[in-house]
């Protein structure tokens, strides 16, 4: 890729990592109500949603231009995943690092398996970066109540196990 093809993908990526850092609410909001369709699920708020698809658009991007991300976007990427306050809009964000080349980020990434929001992302990710050294932490999701987390867990403990 050509310095200015750089350029171009890296002011893009900013731009809309900028974008998805300004629609983050000042506080932790609290749950919505559940979904009468999901009843084990909570409604989203819009920002979830206007985030977790700029998450989405930078995904685009990536495959569109074939390239990965700078340390200063992954040190912004990583914060969108650990702020609780994001709520499910993080989702995206943490398939955006998925690839074993970010395999030495996936560390900061563990703590998050705790979290219902994103736990299931976060194994994906996991997985994706052939971050085999956590299987144990793994191991309790294999018996989750949601089949595509179960099968995640079971895939990793799998590949890694």
């Amino acid at each position: 890729m050509s310095t200015d093809n750089r350029k171009i993908f890296d002011h893009e990526v900013d731009k809309l990592l900028k974008e998805a850092e300004e629609k983050i609410p000042d506080t932790e909001l609290p749950d919505l109500p559940y979904l009468k369709e999901a009843p084990d699920v909570h409604d989203w708020y819009t920002f979830e949603h206007e985030i977790w698809d700029i998450g989405e658009e930078i995904r685009q991007l990536t495959v569109q231009n074939k390239k990965k991300f700078n340390e200063e976007q992954i040190g912004r990427i990583i914060g969108i995943c650990l702020d609780k306050r994001v709520k499910r809009g993080r989702q995206s964000f943490f398939m955006l690092l998925g690839k074993k080349s970010y395999n030495g980020y996936s560390g900061a990434l563990i703590p998050l398996l705790c979290d219902d929001d994103v736990d299931g992302h976060v194994i994906y990710t996991l997985y994706k970066m052939q971050a085999g050294q956590y299987v144990e932490q793994i191991k309790p999701f294999a018996e989750h109540k949601r089949t595509w987390i179960r099968n995640e867990a079971k895939r990793c403990i799998q590949k890694f196990g």
